[in-house]
């Protein structure tokens, strides 16, 4: 099956817009992906591409939701095969990405897989019905102390994988993971071809697409 051609990267319709700017969260993690493999993205991509930090929730429609969450900001983790190695945060017009990216680069850093969970909202996208946009809202700020300290606790339970009788806690709002994207799960029969793959611009991923 072969992917539709690549369209330019489509803005916010106004209905996005005013739920973006009217969003008033009540959580403090929105979303969050755990132990995605660095290896599994195109870091120096080419001419035409560009690197994506694409997960997904659900494997079949109506329920597959895919998101870009390059330029989601919060707090991130890498791991080595021992443990954590560094924790750092993504914050301003600096996303996920673009911290990843500089550790991708730097030789002083030890690791080959990432946790991360973000403060921002996921929003639907108007006329493409798997595809979600990461809202940059403030409305952190408006969460309670209690309910900021329950997440808090959460994330740390969850990303050090804390799974005792005394530790099972979800975050309440982020619900499951977002899983990574993978190159193999764009292979013939997998969630990969269940959406549109127009949105897809990592080599890899679209080179795995392209395949029948």
């Amino acid at each position: 099956m072969s992917v539709a051609t690549i369209r330019g990267h489509r803005p916010p319709t106004v209905s996005t817009v005013i739920a973006m700017t009217k969003a008033k969260a009540t959580h403090l993690i929105g979303a969050y992906g755990m132990f995605w493999q660095r290896q599994e993205i195109d870091w120096d991509a080419g001419h035409g591409q560009t690197y994506q930090l694409l997960g997904y929730r659900g494997d079949r429609n109506p329920k597959l939701e895919v998101a870009d969450f390059r330029r989601a900001r919060g707090i991130y983790v890498l791991f080595n095969d021992f443990g954590a190695t560094y924790v750092g945060r993504a914050r301003g017009n600096e996303g996920f990405g673009s911290r990843l990216k500089k550790h991708n680069a730097s030789q002083r850093k030890d690791w080959n897989r990432f946790c991360w969970f973000s403060f921002d909202s996921i929003l639907p996208i108007n006329g493409e019905p798997n595809w979600r946009t990461v809202a940059r809202d403030e409305g952190a700020r408006n969460v309670h102390a209690e309910s900021a300290i329950d997440e808090l606790e959460a994330l740390m339970i969850t990303s050090f994988g804390l799974h005792g009788t005394q530790n099972r806690m979800r975050l309440p709002t982020a619900r499951e993971p977002w899983k990574q994207l993978t190159f193999d799960d764009c292979a013939p029969g997998k969630v990969g071809r269940r959406f549109d793959g127009a949105r897809v611009r990592m080599g890899s991923l679209r080179r795995s697409l392209e395949w029948d």
